[in-house]
């Protein structure tokens, strides 16, 4: 499945013509901003800012300002450009649940998204979409990271998974969002080792690749499966498992997938 990165509400076949006669174009305020993204002074200007400026051109991007490179943990020997979906997920409505309803302008959209941060957290980011060229499909994304209270219901409901006796996974996008205690005594990786990674980086024999890339491939619909198989420990060794795997629905609509793992003498999973 295809990760989903946010777009703007903003329709963009009618910029232009919204932005016909405008004079508040970034432009016309000094900062052509994709058209300079290799301007050393432009640079300079963006990495002194304390908010995360990130440049897109054609779901790519181009650049990312110190403070956004600091949080990817990124050097600046070592950032390249990269897509879209490496940087920022954007959510379906119903998996987030953010801190502030956020307002757009006559030029920029709202948008709540997660960016894999150190350590493999997931930091959850709100911030602005600007279109600056619909041709070229250049836009400036400017963010800044969320709080990290959670709401009532949703600790809730991390609770209750981080009680199951069964090993918790959960996919989206082919990157793991959630797993359980339970996943790190079965196998030995914690919840900071792999968030933001893939099950089949981790636990996934390299036998059983098509097994789990036909597993994930199955998102679209509302099928649970149940076999058995063997997944693999932090340690490599091989441990047989009995794996139940079901579509993560968020009104009705599969937009990723659970993982349960248990072991064979725990007894069949209902």
């Amino acid at each position: 499945m295809a990760t989903r990165v946010f777009r703007p509400t903003k329709e963009l076949r009618q910029l232009d013509a919204d932005d016909e006669g405008n004079t508040d174009s970034p432009e016309m305020v000094g900062l052509n901003l994709n058209d300079n993204a290799g301007s050393e002074e432009q640079r300079r200007v963006l990495d002194a800012l304390p908010v995360l400026v990130f440049l897109e051109r054609a779901g790519t991007i181009v650049f990312a300002n110190a403070e956004a490179r600091q949080m990817l943990d990124v050097t600046d020997d070592e950032w390249t450009e990269r897509p879209m979906e490496e940087v920022l997920w954007g959510l379906f409505p119903g998996t987030a649940e953010p801190q502030t309803e956020l307002k757009g302008t006559r030029r920029s959209s709202p948008f709540h998204a997660t960016l894999p941060a150190k350590n493999g957290r997931l930091q959850p980011v709100e911030g602005s979409y600007s279109i600056t060229n619909a041709e070229e499909r250049e836009a400036v994304i400017v963010a800044h990271p969320t709080g990290r209270e959670r709401a009532p219901k949703r600790q809730l409901m991390e609770d209750v998974l981080a009680s199951l006796p069964e090993a918790v996974a959960i996919e989206y996008g082919g990157h793991i969002l959630y797993t359980n205690p339970a996943f790190t005594r079965m196998f030995g990786y914690t919840a900071e080792e792999v968030c933001g990674g893939s099950l089949l980086d981790f636990i996934v024999p390299e036998a059983l690749a098509s097994e789990h890339q036909a597993l994930v491939g199955g998102t679209a619909g509302p099928e649970r499966e149940l076999l058995q198989t063997v997944r693999r420990n932090k340690d490599g060794e091989l441990i047989e498992v009995h794996l139940h795997r079901a579509p993560l629905l968020v009104d009705g609509r599969a937009v990723g997938v659970v993982f349960t793992f248990r072991r064979p003498h725990c007894g069949p999973q209902d």
